[in-house]
This record gives C-alpha cells, sequence and structure tokens, in this order.
C-alpha cells in the first residue's frame, strides 16, 4: 500500500498547525484534518459592526523565542504584529476591593500594599528557610507555603494561577506547573539557592536571543492560524471533518475520517494528534489502552469571556496597565479583568474602551453555566465597583468554552511519561496540546514543532528517497 501522505495532522490549533507547517517546509506531505469549521481551536478573533476586534479565547502573545518571531516573517505577519503598550507592564490584583499594583523589584516588594511587613518578611526570607522537600506530588498552594509563606502564596501565586491556569492551585501539581522552580528547591534547599546554582545550558548561551515582547495582531490573534492554514493551502487542510478512527496497518498508519461525504480512510506514513487530551484519547484507544486511560486523566477547566465596550467618557479615571486578578479570597465572581484596549489600543474605535472579563475556572466551573445576561450583568457590575466605570456598555459579548484549559492536577508528570513511552514505541505517532509543557500559546506551538521534529526523525530512519512535485518535496514509498 502506498501512502497517501507522509503526515496526518489530526486537530488544526496551533499545535497542530505548527507540526503541520514545520513538516511541510522541510518537503513533506502534510494533510490537517480539523473537526471545527475554523482552524484555530481556543484562538477565536471575530470583529464587531461597532469596530472593536474581539479575542475570544487568548489574548495576547509574549515570546523571547527567535524561531516563532522568524515564522511569523516568514508568514508574512511582520507588518500586521502590534506590539503591547508600555503601560501594560503594570498588572494589579485585587486586594480588600482595591487594584494593587504588582512589584517587579524586590524594593517595590518593601513598599507594596499587597502583604503585611510579616508577609513580606516571610518571603525575603525564602533562601534562608531551609526545608525538606515535599512528599509526594505536592499542590502549588503547599509548595509555596512552605517556601515563601501562606500571605503571599493567597495574594500573588494564587491569582497568578487562576489567570495562567483557571486552576486551583490546592489541586495542582507543583512539579508539573512550576518544573524549573520545583527543581529549583530541589536542587538547593530553597528557590533562589538553587535557581543561582544550576548548571549553564551551553547549547542554549549559543542560541540567538531577543528580549521578550508581547504582542497581537491587527485582526487579533487568529491571523496567524489563518496565516499557517494559507500558507499550507487549502487543500490541505480539512475543515469540518472529523478523525474517528486511527489504525496501524504495517509500516502506514490508517485515519477514518468523518465529513460531509461520509467516512473515508486515509493513509499516512505518520500521524501527530494535537486535539484536546480528552479527544485523542478516543483515537488512541485501539493503539494503547494505558496512554487513552492518561489522556482521560486530564481534566480541563471552563472559562467564561466576556467583552464589554465603553465609550471613554465613561471611565472615572484612566486605565493604564494589563489588568486585575482576583484571588480566591476575594470571593469575586471573575478570575481577572483583562483591560484590553489599553494594552493593544487597535482593537476599539477612538474614544472607546475595551475589557475582557473572565470567569469560572476550576474553583467555581458552575459560573460558565449562567446565562448570558447574568454573566454581563455581574461583569458590570465588578467594572462599576472596582474600575469606576459608569454607565451601561454600548457593547456585550460572551463566549464560553466549556473545556478551556488543561490542568496539571496530581499525577500529571506520570500521565505525560506514559505518552512518552508511547511515542518511542511508536515514532510515527506523536501527541501534542496544551497539556504538555504548559498552557500558553507560544508553548503549544513550541510544543507542535518539536512533535514535528520527532515525526522527520523517524521518517529519516526509515531511508525514503525525496521525490519533488511542484516545487514541494513530497516523500513517498520506494
Amino acid at each position: 500500500m502506498i501512502a497517501a501522505y507522509d503526515s496526518v495532522v489530526i486537530g488544526g490549533g496551533i499545535g497542530g498547525l505548527a507540526a503541520a507547517y514545520t513538516l511541510y517546509k522541510r518537503g513533506y506531505r502534510v494533510l490537517v484534518i480539523e473537526a471545527a469549521n475554523r482552524v484555530g481551536g481556543v484562538i477565536h478573533s471575530i470583529t464587531t459592526p461597532e469596530g472593536f476586534t474581539l479575542d475570544c479565547g487568548p489574548n495576547t502573545l509574549g515570546t523571547k523565542d527567535v524561531r516563532l518571531w522568524q515564522e511569523l516573517v516568514d508568514l508574512g505577519l511582520r507588518e500586521r504584529i502590534t506590539l503591547a503598550e508600555r503601560c501594560s507592564k503594570r498588572r494589579f490584583i485585587l486586594i480588600k476591593g482595591r487594584p494593587i499594583e504588582i512589584p517587579t523589584s524586590p524594593i517595590g516588594l518593601i513598599g507594596t500594599s499587597l502583604l503585611s511587613w510579616q508577609g513580606k518578611a516571610r518571603v525575603l526570607a525564602e533562601p534562608f528557610v531551609n526545608l525538606k522537600p515535599g512528599s509526594g506530588d505536592e499542590s502549588v498552594a503547599a509548595f509555596f507555603a512552605r517556601r515563601i509563606g501562606p500571605e503571599a502564596t493567597n495574594h500573588l501565586i494564587d491569582p497568578f494561577v487562576a489567570g495562567v491556569y483557571a486552576g486551583n492551585p490546592q489541586h495542582l501539581s507543583v512539579a508539573a506547573v512550576f518544573p524549573s522552580l520545583w527543581e529549583a528547591a530541589q536542587r538547593g534547599g530553597s528557590i533562589v539557592r538553587g535557581m543561582l546554582r544550576k548548571p549553564k545550558d551551553k547549547a542554549r548561551l549559543s542560541e540567538p536571543k531577543m528580549r521578550s515582547r508581547t504582542f497581537s495582531f491587527r485582526g487579533g490573534l487568529a491571523e496567524w492560524p489563518l496565516a499557517l492554514a494559507r500558507a499550507l493551502g487549502a487543500g490541505n487542510v480539512w475543515t469540518e471533518r472529523q478523525a474517528v478512527r486511527l489504525q496501524q496497518r504495517g509500516s502506514l498508519w490508517e485515519v477514518t475520517v468523518d465529513g460531509a461525504n461520509g467516512l473515508e480512510t486515509i493513509s499516512s506514513r505518520s500521524v501527530i494528534i494535537a486535539t484536546p487530551a480528552y479527544a485523542a484519547a478516543n483515537l488512541i484507544e485501539s493503539v494503547d489502552a494505558q496512554a487513552a486511560a492518561a489522556l482521560r486523566g486530564i481534566p480541563y477547566a471552563p472559562v467564561a469571556v466576556v467583552h464589554l465596550g465603553f465609550r471613554r467618557s465613561q471611565l472615572s479615571r484612566e486605565l493604564c496597565g494589563f489588568g486585575v486578578l482576583a484571588p480566591s479570597s476575594e470571593q469575586r465572581q471573575f478570575l481577572g479583568i483583562l483591560w484590553t484596549s489599553s494594552i493593544f489600543p487597535h482593537v476599539a474605535p477612538p474614544d472607546r474602551v475595551l475589557t475582557t472579563t473572565l470567569s469560572g475556572g476550576a474553583i467555581r466551573p458552575e459560573l460558565v453555566d449562567q446565562s448570558e445576561e447574568a454573566l454581563i450583568e455581574a461583569a458590570i457590575r465588578d467594572h462599576q465597583q472596582l474600575l469606576g466605570i459608569n454607565g451601561q456598555p454600548i457593547l456585550t459579548h460572551v463566549t464560553r468554552w466549556r473545556q478551556a484549559i488543561a490542568q496539571y492536577t496530581f499525577g500529571h508528570r506520570e500521565r505525560i511519561t506514559t505518552l512518552e513511552r508511547l511515542e518511542q514505541r511508536l515514532p510515527t505517532l506523536q501527541l501534542t496540546g496544551s497539556y504538555r509543557d504548559g498552557v500558553g500559546v507560544p508553548k503549544t506551538w513550541a510544543n507542535g514543532v518539536q512533535a514535528a521534529e520527532r515525526v522527520a526523525a523517524a521518517l529519516a530512519e526509515q531511508g525514503d528517497v525525496m521525490v519533488r512535485s511542484e516545487g514541494r518535496g513530497v516523500r513517498g514509498e520506494e
């Protein structure tokens, strides 16, 4: 049997598209299969009739990865990039109903009202506190309470975890969520001492460097996955087609796809599964039941996204910053409120302001099931009480993600190890997604690139001859 493709990528989110594009650039014939009617996954941007640009999932990109930046240039997106405003470096946490700016230096920590003097002293004492490592799979909350004290954990770590993971720090594994900090504490007896003792990575020292940049695109983050899909070509990206079965036939893989024309089977030399963990589990059940069980053990937190647009005249004070996060102790309905048009002014028309309110998460998942009216009313109330915004918004928009963000709960590292064993046994089958190595968009992109590189290495091992077709390399069976 002759393979129709060198690789089939199941899932058209940023990880799957990154994997496909990496192989495509190397001359392989690749097909992306996406069940939804668009690419991008949780990256979804819309422009409203009022002239607002809404990112209904992730809102910003932050990276110092030269490879990612170069890919954006190669895709023709350089002129579309908009850097975040300088004032967006200011970030706030809600304490006793008041947004307090997060300090960015030890001197700032001393003067901040985020912590009491006792809390500040406990943070600064971290390098001098000798504690045995926590036993077993320690939670984020327990680890930081031991290292920097309960007050800093509640006021700083809790809202950070809510903002990034929409997670419960009592249930997340610190070794999976903060691997470098956990390893530093194991190495040096404290986070600070461990970081100072970290061996220098000579390979990384030789890599080109750039300073970290936070950015978006003029039409929203969705410009990136759309550009990737265009580069791959319409015939190589199938939407509204769902992969329903995966089988290995000798050295090839068969992917059964359900679409408008019914079921069809595609043969490929390799497969990259870039779906959420729960969807990947169904596909590999017949290949490796243990790996499927590991994937099903990865929960996802739901998130509701509420966009509100206001006239600038409705603000009693200027919003200058990235936004405000709410610790769970504040018992607010939101996880965070992003001051979106302060980060990127282009997302709102002149004299208009756009904000993004996130609610739900692992601690209060029931909030996502509220009616749109209830979600909007709660967001308006918080804006009025905390941000001093008067009157009703001129724009409202609600997006719900029932399974938004992967949760790195207890046992997560062991689950990933199970997946790695499958990939080592079957190197032409790789898995990628936000449930591995970090939930951020740039990390998901990097994970997809790495999966493609592993597949490329496996295909090279087969020693096939490259055949050129229409200016693009297509590797086929001899």
